[in-house]
């Protein structure tokens, strides 16, 4: 970790609020500053390590008590760890015995540090547990109807969320938000279908028998893909072997590693991995020494030139730009025929922690019978694996989301409004796969017509307006992992965003926490974007936030829901002109984010 000087309250508070976190307490504040001299850690590695740390511990309150915990966990341990100098010894011998009468289970080794004294890593249990669903209990037999609910369970009103007193509160706004007319009144005229039909994912597949080499060549062929548009783009001859010793300057192409034994990714821990056929496949360290200005995650696919003049280290001297794909020049002219499209999004958990009975999607509902959106298109988790009350439900999650849609279409029936529902890895009822097909759709639902099922992620083209869909987290994913030179030097959303458009994919992040399990032949399939889409919407728990980057409205509208208390959701809409195709869907748009 890199010396730095002192660090202020308000820089580690506006690191915080990127992640949604609020810092109130004095004495936490005091204690952060003081973990940041003792570990000469700066503002953006001090938020790095909590959101790790609170992530392996469900997500825990920021106290002194749990900086503390997190100190003597992570902070103080990696610190050993790096000022250790390596010594040879000689191997030590164990006997099988020990090991295979050890009775823990396998998920034991990925425990905290702290929770577990033993790890057994060679053994698999018979029966190992489903993370997701562990606690609940799932009954296909039971017949769907709203009579097969535990009333007390689904009807308990949540206190917190009712005694609000910032309902509909405008918290963000792009665009010419006064001279807009929210009201939606085209959604007849409104056509909702994939941008390429014969590529997207529609139905289930297979999955968890991929194999290595299948992962390896992926991959490998991710890094030639980019490799070819950054040559053309920026004019570059040829690639060299990174590997290879050599006393000048050459330009070579790869991927962003981590040297894993430092643990997360920093400035003295970054690897370069080059493809088989411009490298064989090889790492070697990368040196950030002489770039002034970087922007890094693993996974990253860059170019950039330098000089190896050992075969092991490469010393980059400039790193070149990325560049996002062109914005798509479809002929369709949907926009200007049938006027303004307006459309509503949100983002779940649609229920507070403390009660199943759904109050903010409920509210939600009211909005969209009042405002009459031409489309809504809402993401999940509708079912909510991470919910308290869902891990002892006594009935099938399924019929909980039916009950929901069912809700939802019966309300939006004389309005006409289009409803896109993507699907989410923690929807405890669905797939635990990603990219994630769509629900299937209940036969019990009417007006299938208007009702959109999609997958996760998904290209989608309204009135010839490209929509980018993803409610993976990969917002908060990126920015926990990402680093940057100098810190604070630039709009850390906005570049999160701006990673996602120039890598080509929903999501770039390799290799992913263990929340993300990828199935990298569908991956390469189904998660690929064709073009830059005109307007990117992936809830997260980061801020709420609408920006615009590489010539695309990117929106965060948060999550409907924050523990008990309610959250945010956003609208759009896109106004066409005389000169649409020209001026690019951004200038033509204005939208709000409000609270719940």
């Amino acid at each position: 970790m890199m010396a730095t000087s002192m660090v202020t309250e308000d820089e580690l508070v506006q690191e915080f609020e990127d992640f949604d976190i609020e810092l109130t307490d004095p004495d936490v504040v005091d204690k952060l500053k003081e973990l940041c001299v003792v570990y000469r850690l700066d503002c953006s590695s001090i938020v790095s390590e909590w959101v790790a740390y609170s992530i392996s511990r469900n997500d825990q309150k920021m106290t002194v008590e749990s900086l503390e915990e997190m100190e003597q966990d992570r902070i103080s341990k990696k610190k050993k760890k790096i000022a250790k100098t390596p010594t040879v010894t000689s191997p030590a011998l164990f006997s099988s015995d020990p090991i295979a009468e050890e009775s823990d289970d396998l998920l034991s080794a990925y425990t905290p540090a702290g929770k577990s004294k033993h790890k057994r890593l060679h053994t698999t249990p018979e029966n190992p547990p489903n993370k997701r669903l562990q606690g609940v209990h799932r009954h296909g037999n039971i017949p769907f109807s709203p009579a097969s609910f535990s009333p007390p369970v689904v009807a308990t009103p949540s206190q917190k969320y009712s005694s609000r007193s910032n309902q509909y509160e405008v918290v963000a706004s792009y665009g010419p938000t006064s001279r807009t007319s929210w009201k939606g009144t085209n959604a007849q005229t409104c056509s909702v279908q994939y941008f390429d039909e014969d590529s997207a994912l529609k139905k289930n597949y297979k999955y968890m028998f991929h194999k290595f080499t299948d992962k390896a060549s992926v991959l490998n062929d991710m890094i030639e893909s980019m490799a070819q548009q950054l040559q053309e783009t920026h004019g570059i001859e040829s690639f060299s072997h990174l590997a290879l010793p050599i006393q000048e300057s050459v330009t070579v192409v790869g991927r962003v590693c981590c040297d894993t034994s430092n643990g997360r990714l920093n400035a003295q821990s970054v690897l370069l991995e080059g493809s088989v056929e411009t490298s064989s496949g090889k790492q070697v360290m990368l040196s950030l020494s002489n770039i002034k200005e970087f922007s890094l995650f693993p996974g990253q696919i860059i170019t950039l030139d330098g000089i190896n003049s050992t075969g092991v280290k490469l010393v980059a001297s400039k790193i070149y730009e990325s560049i996002a794909l062109p914005l798509n020049q479809s002929e369709d002219t949907s926009l200007a025929d049938y006027g303004p499209l307006h459309v509503m999004t949100a983002g779940g958990p649609y229920t507070t922690v403390d009660t199943l009975s759904y109050e903010p999607f409920d509210d939600l509902i009211r909005v969209m019978v009042q405002e009459t959106p031409d489309v809504c298109i809402l993401f999940g988790p509708f079912v909510d694996a991470n919910h308290a009350k869902i891990k002892d439900y006594t009935q099938d999650p399924a019929d909980l989301f039916k009950i929901q849609m069912m809700k939802l279409v019966e309300a939006t029936k004389k309005i006409g409004t289009h409803l896109v529902i993507v699907p989410s890895l923690r929807d405890v009822h669905h797939d635990f796969i990603y990219p994630q097909p769509p629900f299937q759709i209940p036969d019990s639902l009417p007006d299938k017509d208007r009702l959109h099922f999609v997958s996760d992620p998904c290209t989608l083209s309204i009135n010839g307006v490209v929509f980018g869909l993803t409610s993976s987290d990969i917002l908060f994913h990126l920015g926990s992992e990402e680093i940057s030179h100098p810190p604070g030097s630039s709009d850390r959303l906005g570049r999160l965003t701006k990673h996602i458009l120039t890598q080509h994919n929903y999501y770039p992040l390799y290799p992913p926490p263990e929340c993300m399990p990828i199935d990298y032949e569908h991956y390469e399939q189904f998660a690929h974007m064709e073009v830059t889409p005109d307007v990117f919407i992936s809830p997260s728990d980061l801020r709420w936030f609408i920006k615009e980057a590489c010539g695309c409205l990117t929106i965060n509208p948060g999550r409907l829901t924050r523990g008990q208390v309610g959250g945010t959701y956003a609208k759009l809409v896109i106004t066409p002109s005389e000169n649409t195709k020209t001026v690019g869907v951004t200038a033509l748009s204005a939208a709000q984010i409000l609270r719940i």
